[in-house]
Protein backbone atom coordinates (compact mmCIF):
# COMPACT_ATOMS: atom_id res chain seq x y z
CA UNK A 1 0.00 0.00 0.00
CA UNK A 2 1.65 3.33 -0.49
CA UNK A 3 2.50 5.69 1.85
CA UNK A 4 -0.23 8.32 3.04
CA UNK A 5 1.69 12.13 2.36
CA UNK A 6 1.56 12.72 6.44
CA UNK A 7 3.32 8.67 6.85
CA UNK A 8 6.29 10.27 4.76
CA UNK A 9 6.12 13.58 5.39
CA UNK A 10 6.85 12.97 9.64
CA UNK A 11 9.86 9.62 8.94
CA UNK A 12 11.61 12.74 8.10
CA UNK A 13 10.65 15.02 10.45
CA UNK A 14 11.02 12.86 13.46
CA UNK A 15 14.92 13.27 14.19
CA UNK A 16 14.38 16.98 14.51
CA UNK A 17 10.65 17.25 15.35
CA UNK A 18 11.07 18.15 18.92
CA UNK A 19 13.64 20.50 18.82
CA UNK A 20 11.48 22.49 16.26
CA UNK A 21 8.14 22.01 17.66
CA UNK A 22 9.29 21.75 21.26
CA UNK A 23 7.62 24.89 22.52
CA UNK A 24 4.53 24.22 20.59
CA UNK A 25 4.09 20.89 21.35
CA UNK A 26 4.49 21.76 25.49
CA UNK A 27 1.70 24.50 25.37
CA UNK A 28 -0.95 22.12 23.20
CA UNK A 29 0.08 18.63 26.09
CA UNK A 30 -0.12 20.93 28.36
CA UNK A 31 -3.55 22.33 27.53
CA UNK A 32 -4.79 18.55 26.36
CA UNK A 33 -4.11 17.49 29.73
CA UNK A 34 -5.68 20.21 31.91
CA UNK A 35 -8.19 18.85 34.08
CA UNK A 36 -7.45 15.24 32.76
CA UNK A 37 -7.87 12.31 35.18
CA UNK A 38 -6.47 8.93 34.78
CA UNK A 39 -8.62 6.57 36.74
CA UNK A 40 -6.71 3.18 38.28
CA UNK A 41 -6.84 0.31 35.83
CA UNK A 42 -7.97 3.29 32.82
CA UNK A 43 -6.23 2.13 29.58
CA UNK A 44 -5.68 5.43 27.44
CA UNK A 45 -5.07 5.52 23.31
CA UNK A 46 -2.51 8.07 22.32
CA UNK A 47 -3.93 8.71 18.55
CA UNK A 48 -1.15 10.00 16.75
CA UNK A 49 1.07 9.90 19.38
CA UNK A 50 3.93 11.28 17.85
CA UNK A 51 7.35 10.74 19.37
CA UNK A 52 5.46 9.97 22.76
CA UNK A 53 5.20 13.48 24.79
CA UNK A 54 2.06 13.01 25.85
CA UNK A 55 2.82 9.13 27.28
CA UNK A 56 5.81 10.78 28.92
CA UNK A 57 3.82 13.30 30.96
CA UNK A 58 0.60 10.87 32.25
CA UNK A 59 3.76 8.61 33.24
CA UNK A 60 4.81 11.29 35.86
CA UNK A 61 1.45 10.79 36.98
CA UNK A 62 0.30 8.84 40.38
CA UNK A 63 -1.80 6.30 38.56
CA UNK A 64 0.12 3.33 36.70
CA UNK A 65 0.59 3.90 33.39
CA UNK A 66 -1.67 2.46 30.82
CA UNK A 67 -1.25 3.92 27.72
CA UNK A 68 -0.78 2.41 23.70
CA UNK A 69 0.67 5.33 21.42
CA UNK A 70 -0.65 5.01 17.85
CA UNK A 71 1.12 6.97 14.82
CA UNK A 72 1.29 6.54 11.07
CA UNK A 73 5.04 7.05 10.76
CA UNK A 74 7.08 4.58 12.19
CA UNK A 75 9.92 7.39 12.56
CA UNK A 76 8.11 8.88 15.07
CA UNK A 77 7.15 6.02 17.23
CA UNK A 78 10.73 4.49 17.48
CA UNK A 79 11.31 7.52 19.86
CA UNK A 80 8.27 6.90 22.04
CA UNK A 81 8.11 4.62 24.90
CA UNK A 82 5.79 1.79 26.34
CA UNK A 83 3.35 0.06 23.61
CA UNK A 84 3.44 1.61 20.28
CA UNK A 85 1.70 0.13 17.54
CA UNK A 86 1.85 1.57 13.69
CA UNK A 87 -1.30 2.37 12.10
CA UNK A 88 -3.86 4.74 10.14
CA UNK A 89 -6.34 6.26 12.40
CA UNK A 90 -9.71 5.50 9.76
CA UNK A 91 -8.36 1.59 10.06
CA UNK A 92 -7.36 1.60 13.95
CA UNK A 93 -5.67 -1.93 14.66
CA UNK A 94 -6.92 -2.61 18.36
CA UNK A 95 -10.23 -4.69 19.50
CA UNK A 96 -13.26 -2.85 19.85
CA UNK A 97 -13.99 -1.17 23.45
CA UNK A 98 -10.81 -1.58 24.49
CA UNK A 99 -10.02 2.11 26.11
CA UNK A 100 -11.69 4.09 28.58
CA UNK A 101 -9.73 7.37 26.93
CA UNK A 102 -8.94 8.32 24.02
CA UNK A 103 -6.53 11.47 23.60
CA UNK A 104 -5.30 13.14 20.28
CA UNK A 105 -3.33 16.34 20.04
CA UNK A 106 -2.39 17.87 17.33
CA UNK A 107 -2.92 15.54 14.67
CA UNK A 108 -7.13 15.88 13.61
CA UNK A 109 -6.14 19.09 10.86
CA UNK A 110 -4.16 15.93 8.78
CA UNK A 111 -6.65 13.68 8.86
CA UNK A 112 -8.01 12.73 5.33
CA UNK A 113 -10.98 10.94 6.66
CA UNK A 114 -11.74 12.77 9.69
CA UNK A 115 -15.43 11.16 9.81
CA UNK A 116 -14.34 7.38 9.68
CA UNK A 117 -11.92 8.25 12.35
CA UNK A 118 -14.14 9.50 14.76
CA UNK A 119 -16.19 6.00 14.28
CA UNK A 120 -12.90 4.00 14.75
CA UNK A 121 -12.28 6.33 17.71
CA UNK A 122 -16.16 5.68 19.09
CA UNK A 123 -15.39 1.69 18.35
CA UNK A 124 -12.11 1.41 20.54
CA UNK A 125 -13.58 3.49 23.12
CA UNK A 126 -15.81 1.30 26.12
CA UNK A 127 -19.59 2.77 26.50
CA UNK A 128 -19.04 6.34 28.43
CA UNK A 129 -15.25 6.45 27.06
CA UNK A 130 -14.01 9.91 27.29
CA UNK A 131 -12.39 11.13 23.91
CA UNK A 132 -10.11 14.63 24.45
CA UNK A 133 -9.13 16.34 21.22
CA UNK A 134 -7.01 19.20 20.40
CA UNK A 135 -6.58 20.74 17.49
CA UNK A 136 -6.08 23.88 15.40
CA UNK A 137 -8.84 26.13 15.60
CA UNK A 138 -10.02 27.94 12.40
CA UNK A 139 -11.96 30.42 14.26
CA UNK A 140 -9.17 32.20 14.90
CA UNK A 141 -8.05 34.07 11.26
CA UNK A 142 -4.41 33.45 11.91
CA UNK A 143 -5.26 29.74 11.47
CA UNK A 144 -7.45 30.47 8.75
CA UNK A 145 -4.96 32.22 6.70
CA UNK A 146 -2.48 29.05 7.51
CA UNK A 147 -5.39 26.74 6.66
CA UNK A 148 -5.19 28.52 2.86
CA UNK A 149 -1.54 28.49 2.45
CA UNK A 150 -1.16 24.67 3.90
CA UNK A 151 -3.57 23.63 1.25
CA UNK A 152 -1.24 25.12 -0.77
CA UNK A 153 2.11 23.62 0.58
CA UNK A 154 1.80 21.10 2.66
CA UNK A 155 0.49 17.60 1.15
CA UNK A 156 -0.37 16.01 4.53
CA UNK A 157 -2.55 18.57 5.94
CA UNK A 158 -6.56 18.24 4.90
CA UNK A 159 -8.17 21.20 6.89
CA UNK A 160 -8.56 22.93 10.20
CA UNK A 161 -12.10 23.12 11.40
CA UNK A 162 -14.16 25.50 13.73
CA UNK A 163 -14.96 25.07 17.11
CA UNK A 164 -18.66 24.36 15.58
CA UNK A 165 -17.79 22.19 12.70
CA UNK A 166 -15.46 19.99 15.03
CA UNK A 167 -18.38 19.64 17.39
CA UNK A 168 -20.81 18.86 14.55
CA UNK A 169 -18.32 15.78 13.67
CA UNK A 170 -18.13 14.37 16.95
CA UNK A 171 -22.03 14.45 17.46
CA UNK A 172 -22.82 12.74 13.80
CA UNK A 173 -20.06 10.22 15.23
CA UNK A 174 -21.88 9.20 18.08
CA UNK A 175 -20.59 11.58 20.88
CA UNK A 176 -21.51 13.75 23.56
CA UNK A 177 -19.57 17.13 23.71
CA UNK A 178 -19.42 17.82 27.08
CA UNK A 179 -16.82 20.55 26.97
CA UNK A 180 -15.57 23.13 24.75
CA UNK A 181 -12.77 25.77 25.02
CA UNK A 182 -10.95 27.91 22.37
CA UNK A 183 -7.74 29.42 23.45
CA UNK A 184 -4.37 31.34 21.60
CA UNK A 185 -0.85 30.24 22.48
CA UNK A 186 1.04 32.96 21.27
CA UNK A 187 0.33 35.54 18.55
CA UNK A 188 -0.19 33.19 15.50
CA UNK A 189 -1.60 29.50 16.83
CA UNK A 190 -5.26 29.73 18.00
CA UNK A 191 -6.41 25.92 19.51
CA UNK A 192 -10.20 24.08 20.62
CA UNK A 193 -10.15 21.40 22.91
CA UNK A 194 -13.08 19.43 22.68
CA UNK A 195 -14.24 16.71 25.33
CA UNK A 196 -16.85 13.96 24.01
CA UNK A 197 -18.57 10.74 25.29
CA UNK A 198 -19.66 7.90 24.06
CA UNK A 199 -22.86 7.55 25.48
CA UNK A 200 -24.35 4.52 25.40
CA UNK A 201 -27.89 3.23 27.30
CA UNK A 202 -27.47 0.30 30.56
CA UNK A 203 -24.35 0.05 32.39
CA UNK A 204 -20.80 0.11 31.36
CA UNK A 205 -19.27 -1.91 29.40
CA UNK A 206 -18.29 -5.19 31.26
CA UNK A 207 -14.70 -5.53 29.23
CA UNK A 208 -12.11 -6.80 31.18
CA UNK A 209 -9.13 -4.23 32.11
CA UNK A 210 -6.68 -6.55 30.01
CA UNK A 211 -4.13 -4.98 27.70
CA UNK A 212 -6.08 -4.30 24.26
CA UNK A 213 -5.65 -6.65 20.94
CA UNK A 214 -3.99 -5.73 18.12
CA UNK A 215 -0.39 -5.68 17.23
CA UNK A 216 0.68 -4.06 21.08
CA UNK A 217 1.60 -6.69 23.25
CA UNK A 218 5.32 -5.54 23.34
CA UNK A 219 7.27 -2.08 23.57
CA UNK A 220 7.37 -1.94 19.88
CA UNK A 221 4.76 -3.05 17.22
CA UNK A 222 5.29 -0.49 14.62
CA UNK A 223 5.72 -3.25 11.67
CA UNK A 224 2.16 -2.34 10.40
CA UNK A 225 2.28 -0.22 7.09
Amino acid sequence: MKPLPAQAQYDRLAPLYNQRWGAYTESTLRATLDGFTLRPGDWVLDLAAGTGELARRIADRPSPLRIIGMDLSRGMLVRGLGWRVQGDAARIPLASESFDQVLCTNAFHMFPAPEATLTEIRRVLRPEGLLTLTDWCDDYLTCKLCSLWLRLTDPGFHRAYTVGACRSLLEQAGFDVVETRRFKINWLWGLMRLVARRSEPGSRSGVPRSAPDGDAGGHDAGSRS
